[in-house]
């Protein structure tokens, strides 16, 4: 028998050992326990939003020269990235011309998403193929810490729109904070005119523009109905790369 504790909620599970070397994946399932039992009391409303994971992980102010990206699974490592001048012309030419709807402003986010994973991946080992997004479902990393999970693309991803934000890039949305489902996390987008929109890197690969839904539909049944799915194509790859 395990207690676990979070926010003064005390749970008691009882935990078989079946062979060796299930000690860390044991306690991969503690910390997630404690994690889901304090977000779910910190669900601010009906979107699920918070800041849990931005509030241990995420740079609070991330600028290009001083920022960090998550990777192997629950924010294990945090590497230091950076983005020179010319790198970040790649990114914001992608605002060129400005999008006339927030439709297609959420098409050029999710393009500005899978260009900044590609510039910061050589720095921090999380160009590597994404092998544990498969069908819309993130499998077990196996101890590989080149693999990323929800928590950590939801926290790269909320860096990587927090820079395009702040550098004026956005005229349709701001960035909100994460939303939390049931084993799942994923950064925000909300529409200046209403509603909210999820952006989840953890259903592609690395490079591959991250698919848009509804936030109510991302929180609804799993997987999600495809025709909800904004698809994003790029130049030499789609959407259509879910795994």
């Amino acid at each position: 028998m395990v207690d676990v504790e979070a926010n003064g909620i005390l749970q008691r599970y009882s935990i078989t050992f079946m062979e060796r070397g299930q000690a860390v994946r044991l306690w991969r399932i503690l910390r997630w326990l404690s994690v889901a039992l304090g977000v779910s009391a910190c669900a601010e409303n009906a979107n699920h939003l918070q800041t849990f994971y931005l509030d241990h992980f995420a740079t609070p102010n991330p600028t290009l020269s001083d920022f960090t990206v998550c990777r192997g699974f629950y924010c294990t490592e945090r590497l230091h990235a950076t983005i020179t001048e010319d790198q970040w012309r790649r990114v914001t030419a992608i605002f060129k011309p400005r999008a006339k709807n927030a439709r297609l402003e959420r098409h050029q986010i999710a393009r500005g998403v899978a260009v900044i994973q590609t510039i910061v991946g050589p720095q921090t080992g999380t160009d590597a193929h994404q092998w544990t997004h498969q069908k819309m479902y993130v499998i077990p990393n196996g101890g590989d810490l080149t693999q990323m999970d929800c928590v950590d693309t939801s926290v790269n991803t909320w860096t990587y729109m927090t820079l395009m934000e702040r550098s004026g890039l956005f005229a349709f949305h701001r960035v909100a904070k994460l939303s939390y489902g049931p084993l799942r996390n994923t950064a925000v987008l909300e529409e200046i005119s209403g509603g909210h929109f999820a952006i989840d890197a953890s259903l592609v690969d690395v490079g591959v523009p991250p698919p848009i839904m509804p936030l109510t539909t991302w929180l609804g049944d799993w997987p999600p109905d495809p025709a909800a799915i904004e698809r994003v194509d790029r130049a030499d790859a789609t959407i259509g790369q879910i795994r």
